[in-house]
C-alpha cells in the first residue's frame, strides 16, 4: 500500500505543480506564491536520515524566507510526524479524501464533443469566473496550470449559451486525475457536475486510461455523493498542518 500511495502522491504533485521545489532529505518543499496549500506545502514522501525535528526547523525557515507560512501535508506516508507538528502548535486543516475507480470500460451516453486537449485561455477564463477567483490569484493559477507537463483534457458545459460548469483531467501512467471541477452555484444539483466528470473520464478511457483518481474535501458530502455515482471509492485520507495564529 505504501508504494501505491507514493505513486498516487507523485501523480498529484505533477498534476498540480509548484513553481519551485526544494528537495531536502526525502522531503519536497513546494512554493507557488502562497496560492493553494497543494502547491505551497511540505510533502514527506521518501525515507529520511536527518532527525525530523531538525527538518521541521529547516522547513519553517525556508518558508519564512519566502514570506509564507510553513504548511505540512500529512498522508499515511508521514502520519508519524503528525503528533510532533501538533506539539509545535500546528492545527489540522482541510481533511481530504483521495478516491479512485476503474474506468477501463467507462462510457458516457452524453455529449463528449466539448472535451478538448490542452489548457486554453478561453477555458481558463471560464474557470476563473466560475471559481470567483481573486484577481491577485489568477496569475499564480495560470502559471501552475501552464506548468503541467502531462497530457491534459478540459471541458466546459453550457446552458442556454452560458458556461455553467467546467473541469480538467490530467493523464499519467494509465491514470486520469480529475481537477478543477466547478459548477455555477445556481446550476448545481442539475447534473452538470456529473456531465463534466463523465465526459472527461470517457475521453480519458478512449485514450487508454485504466483508472481514475480525485481529491475531495472530506466534509463535502454532496461532492462525495456525485463521485460515488461515478464509481469512486475511498483510497486514503490526507490533511494539512498549519501553525495556529
Amino acid at each position: 500500500m505504501t508504494a501505491a500511495i507514493r505513486r498516487m502522491e507523485e501523480m498529484q504533485l505533477n498534476a498540480h505543480p509548484s513553481l519551485q521545489t526544494v528537495v531536502h532529505d526525502g522531503w519536497l518543499l513546494r512554493f507557488a506564491g502562497g496560492y493553494t496549500n497543494r502547491a505551497n506545502s511540505v510533502n514527506m514522501l521518501y525515507p529520511s536520515q536527518i532527525p525530523a525535528i531538525e527538518k521541521i526547523d529547516f522547513c519553517e525557515s525556508a518558508y519564512v524566507a519566502q514570506g509564507l507560512p510553513a504548511v505540512f501535508k500529512i498522508t499515511p506516508l508521514s502520519v508519524d510526524l503528525d503528533e510532533a507538528l501538533a506539539a509545535r502548535g500546528y492545527a489540522v486543516v482541510t481533511p481530504t479524501q483521495v478516491m479512485t475507480t476503474d474506468i477501463s470500460s467507462f462510457r458516457f451516453a452524453g455529449d463528449c464533443t466539448a472535451v478538448t486537449e490542452g489548457i486554453h485561455a478561453d477555458w481558463q477564463a471560464q474557470y476563473f469566473r466560475l471559481h470567483d477567483m481573486k484577481d491577485e490569484s489568477i496569475p499564480w493559477a495560470r502559471r501552475i496550470q501552464g506548468n503541467i507537463q502531462a497530457q491534459t483534457l478540459t471541458v466546459a458545459v453550457a446552458d442556454a449559451g452560458e458556461t455553467v460548469a467546467c473541469g480538467m483531467c490530467v493523464l499519467e501512467q494509465g491514470y486520469a486525475g480529475l481537477y478543477d471541477i466547478i459548477v455555477s452555484p445556481v446550476h448545481r444539483r442539475r447534473g452538470f457536475g456529473y456531465a463534466v466528470c463523465a465526459a472527461l473520464l470517457a475521453e480519458a478511457a478512449k485514450r487508454g486510461a485504466q483508472r481514475a483518481y480525485l481529491q475531495v474535501v472530506a466534509a463535502n458530502a454532496a461532492a462525495k455523493a456525485l463521485y460515488g455515482k461515478l464509481g469512486f471509492t475511498d483510497m486514503y485520507e490526507y490533511w494539512y498542518r498549519v501553525r495556529k495564529g
